[in-house]
């Protein structure tokens, strides 16, 4: 049976990814998963309609839930399900495999950058208890306010700076023109690099659907935050403040 009513379906759907955010074991959200997805098998239009929603809601860069952790399961559902076609599997591997890398609690990925002086670092080669790991875009206007943000707020500098946090921003898409154009836009505290090889995006290390993607890392360079948003990162390096 068809769907009738949209926003009902979606309201339910919202709610059973909220249930889900709580489920801290992979296996019985797999299964939470699988249960759900199996009741809409039926009717091809409506098992589309809530793929559909789940990229939507735990995917898509500008919405304020995606998570890769809850994805994760939809996305191993949909590459051992019958209802796909082997060819309509293939489409959501490359999606799984990526959003696999730089998982929280494992090291991050790491590549190497230039500086503005010509010399080249890794990521790994950063010495601080904290790596703020920003990918941008020089000319997006979201990336703009947060590095105004960063570099203008004195609270945020001051916390940063107690904290022992090294602000590294990565401009990925291997334009020096640009990249140098926008430097004075970035605090010369900061590490600011340039992909001259694009290996970031090209071989698929980090996953940069929007920008700007935010990474917390701690002092071995594992994941503590995921594509984050600043306020979520704030939070946490004042939460680590009070402990």
């Amino acid at each position: 049976m068809q769907i009738q009513n949209n926003e009902a379906a979606e309201n339910q759907l919202a709610q059973f990814i909220g249930l889900l955010s709580q489920t801290p074991d992979s296996a019985l959200r797999d299964i939470a998963v699988a249960k759900m997805l199996d009741k809409t098998k039926s009717n091809r239009a409506n098992f589309d309609y809530y793929i559909k929603l789940y990229e939507n809601y735990l995917y898509d860069g500008n919405s304020p839930l995606r998570n890769d952790i809850l994805y994760e399961a939809v996305l191993r559902y949909l590459i051992k399900t019958d209802v796909l076609t082997d060819l309509e599997k293939e489409a959501y591997r490359p999606v799984y495999k990526l959003i696999l890398r730089n998982k929280i609690g494992k090291p991050a990925e790491d590549f190497s950058y230039a500086l503005c002086n010509g010399t080249k670092q890794k990521l790994s080669e950063v010495k601080a208890k904290y790596t703020f790991l920003l990918f941008y875009d020089p000319d997006c206007p979201h990336c703009k306010e947060a590095i105004f943000q960063l570099r203008e707020t004195p609270e945020l500098v001051q916390l940063f700076s107690q904290l022992q946090v090294q602000i590294v921003t990565v401009d990925p898409s291997g334009d020096p023109k640009r990249w140098k154009a926008h430097l004075p836009e970035l605090s010369d505290s900061w590490i600011n690099g340039l992909d001259v090889q694009r290996t970031i995006m090209s071989s698929n290390l980090y996953d940069l659907k929007a920008t700007p993607t935010m990474y917390l890392l701690n002092e071995d360079k594992k994941v503590l935050l995921k594509d984050s948003y600043l306020d979520q990162i704030i939070q946490y390096l004042v939460n680590s403040k009070a402990r």
